[in-house]
């Protein structure tokens, strides 16, 4: 069952950054430069069912994978990603363009779940170093996860710099979703 679960980490993900990329090339005028992705799934947009659907299999799949990947990455790092997965359901629930108050309570709903996803690396590599596991190569994609998600509200390529940051941890998670999947009874933990 946990294998089932943990494949998740890949396929949420993979969906994810495939509706993005799709919706980006079929909204006329849309930069994926300096347009946040959730400018795909604004009220008015084309591309509004296909990034849905994009946000719910990610939150779906990650939400599922955080529990076995407790035993890759330890409880708070699975937490972390548990989190990010409920704020995702905030970000579809709160469409922007709807209303002020939604624009503000989906900037606090993506908010958090860019702070929880930042942390998944950064916790994991902790749990992982205290269970002498290799671990720098998640505190890199915790670092730079949130760095550039940090980036993302400047003005400075905010779509870029958002991208990067979610695109980092999101690597991470489907290489560790597929190449855990059949390790995990083991205790074997792959760093890719």
């Amino acid at each position: 069952m946990e294998r089932m679960l943990l494949a998740g980490a890949a396929w949420g993900p993979v969906v994810f950054i495939g509706c993005w990329l799709v919706g980006g090339l079929l909204l006329p005028g849309y930069s994926p430069v300096d347009d946040p992705i959730s400018r795909l799934a604004a009220v008015e947009a084309d591309s509004r069912p296909l990034m849905n659907f994009g946000l719910g299999a990610f939150a779906i799949g990650v939400g599922m994978a955080s529990w076995p990947i407790r035993r890759i990455l330890g409880p708070w790092a699975a937490t972390a990603l548990g989190l990010n997965a409920l704020m995702t359901i905030g970000v579809l629930a709160t469409p922007l363009d709807l209303s002020p108050a939604t624009d503000v309570a989906h900037g606090v709903f993506a908010g958090i779940a860019y702070l929880a996803l930042a942390s998944v690396g950064v916790l994991g590599s902790i749990w992982l170093r205290e269970h002498d596991r290799p671990s720098r190569a998640w505190l890199v994609v915790g670092l730079v996860t949130g760095a550039a998600l940090a980036l993302s509200i400047t003005d400075l390529a905010p779509g870029l710099f958002q991208r990067i940051g979610l695109t980092a941890t999101d690597v991470a998670l489907i290489l560790t979703g597929l190449r855990s999947r059949d390790q995990i009874g083991t205790w074997k933990v792959p760093i890719w």
